[in-house]
């Protein structure tokens, strides 16, 4: 490991505010049975949960295709095997970084091919601001289509929240972004570029968003279905949990989602009868997942590692 990646692994340590999920993950374990856990062990179909496992590396090769038309949008040019390489060995910093910030890491690998800070930190942006709008959509419309569930008040007026929570985030980040002079020459750069995104590139980038998310909901519930789950809850919902388990990654306050997934998952899950001891088996076994592909990402970073 190189001297650069121990000092930011250092830095990163330092902010104890990553430790929060860890907290809320063993507060939430203090009633568990655990003898319960062991036996729900013995009962999962390795069938369906290898199933899902496969999927991750198809689902990072189109990944990579998306993040690929984005920079061909830019002019930035490699071929699919240099994206994947990159995407890959950045996806393994994105693990184990709290709000997955490490999937910037990307940046470095065009700044090292000389393209500009600006034009490089906006395809990766792009990239994964296209995830995040696609799971507030999704989400959004959960809220309003989904049909009341016993303890969990889902219904329009939690839906019109939701969406002024995002017009409130959207008005913050324009204040903030007028308010500051070096921003506002930063968003001039930014307009240009996103001038170069025609409707063609846009529907483009759409649908293999959309495909990729359907894969992502084929692996959230062939996991659950593993162990069970799908005989209580219905693919939809699951793919609503699966959406809001995304956003969750987001909050820099955890790494590989740990504690924040499972708080989503007992909210969510609970009231269909769903044991905690089975909840925390399906949040395991997504973080078996997780190091699946953080192996996988780890043979990306060997051939192109950024740092």
């Amino acid at each position: 490991m190189s001297f650069v990646m121990k000092n930011f692994l250092k830095k990163l340590l330092k902010k104890s505010y990553i430790l929060i999920g860890f907290f809320i993950f063993f507060w939430i374990l203090r009633d568990v049975d655990f003898g319960h856990l062991k036996d729900s062990f013995s009962k999962i179909n390795f069938l369906y949960f290898i199933l899902a496992l496969s999927l991750y590396l198809p689902t990072m090769f189109v990944q990579s295709y998306r993040w690929k038309k984005i920079m061909d949008a830019q002019n930035i040019h490699y071929s699919t095997k240099e994206a994947i390489l990159m995407f890959g060995s950045a996806t393994l910093l994105g693990l184990i970084t709290p709000g997955k910030i490490g999937d910037f890491s990307r940046v470095v690998h065009l700044k090292k091919d000389k393209h500009s800070l600006t034009k490089s930190f906006l395809n990766v942006f792009l990239d994964k601001f296209s995830d995040l709008v696609f799971a507030f959509l999704f989400v959004g419309i959960s809220l309003i289509s989904l049909p009341l569930i016993p303890d969990l008040p889902f219904n329009f007026a939690v839906a019109a929240w939701w969406f002024i929570l995002i017009i409130v985030i959207a008005v913050s980040i324009f204040f903030l972004i007028y308010k500051n002079q070096r921003l506002r020459n930063s968003f001039k750069i930014v307009l240009s570029e996103l001038k170069k995104f025609n409707y063609k590139y846009l529907i483009s980038i759409f649908s293999i968003t959309v495909i990729i998310w359907s894969m992502y909901f084929i692996y959230f519930y062939l996991t659950a279905a593993s162990i069970g789950l799908s005989a209580h809850v219905d693919f939809f919902y699951l793919s609503f949990t699966a959406a809001l388990i995304v956003i969750a990654t987001f909050l820099p306050i955890s790494i590989l989602n740990i504690g924040t997934r499972e708080t989503i998952l007992i909210f969510l899950l609970s009231p269909f009868g769903i044991s905690k001891e089975q909840i925390i088996l399906f949040s395991l076994l997504i973080l078996i997942g997780l190091v699946a592909l953080a192996v996988l990402s780890f043979f990306c970073w060997l051939k192109k590692p950024p740092l």
